[in-house]
């Protein structure tokens, strides 16, 4: 399976307002401050999925990408934004030790999740193909997701994770989770299944969404042709 060409005619859609720009710029910073300046080691944690995430977003607003790569990571920042929501809902604030750095994890989280909606609402992205089916496109885009995640945490984290010996994305001992569902010897293998599983639903809600939202405006427009008459 291959994956669509942006058009060319809609590459300014994709280029981040300048608020979006300010306050990604100053979130990269703080992060990168908290992180230098926490216990040894603790610049790995740049490796988490929510940091990783505004490497994404930061490479959105400055780097020199072509459409075609920011369409592609805005594809992915879609189904990647419920491990936001997962982080508020079940927060793990142990060894947040430093002045403001709660606060300033919920605020970068809940940024995480404004910035896609943004997007989505303003027409500046969308989940739906311009042709062909949607249910195709559907799983290209999630076993893109799910495959980029696998080949970055399984490739990259374990290994730092062995090597430092820092529990970097829950990649040494499994995550505080309810009723303790991913654990024992397999719970990497559970944690990857998970993720695939909130990866499918959030990218299912957002289509869904987007689907009965373009089939409202077209039943709208008629409603306006026949008060025009």
């Amino acid at each position: 399976p291959t994956l669509p060409n942006y058009p060319a005619k809609k590459a300014s859609d994709l280029d981040p307002p300048l608020f979006i720009k300010v306050t990604t710029f100053f979130i990269f910073i703080c992060q990168l401050a908290y992180k230098i300046n926490g216990y040894p080691g603790k610049i790995l944690f740049m490796g988490m999925p929510c940091n990783v995430i505004w490497t994404m977003w930061t490479a959105l607003c400055f780097w020199p990408l072509t459409p075609q790569a920011m369409h592609i990571m805005y594809q992915l920042i879609v189904p990647y934004t419920i491990l936001s929501v997962v982080a508020v809902a079940t927060p793990d604030l142990s060894d947040l030790k430093m002045w403001m750095e709660v606060p300033f994890f919920f605020f970068i989280h809940l940024a995480q999740i404004a910035y896609p909606i943004y997007f989505l609402l303003s027409g500046r992205i969308s989940v739906l193909p311009s042709s062909g089916g949607i249910v195709s496109e559907f799983l290209k885009w999630w076993t893109l997701a799910c495959a980029y995640f696998a080949l970055f945490y399984f490739g990259v984290a374990v290994p730092l994770s062995v090597v430092f010996g820092i529990n970097l994305n829950y990649m040494l001992s499994p995550p505080p989770n309810p009723g303790d569902v991913v654990s024992g010897p397999n719970f990497r293998l559970q944690s990857t299944l998970c993720c695939a599983g909130v990866f499918f639903f959030c990218r299912f809600l957002v289509t869904a969404v987007a689907v009965f939202g373009r089939a409202a405006s077209k039943a709208t427009v008629p409603e306006f042709n026949k008060k025009d008459l």
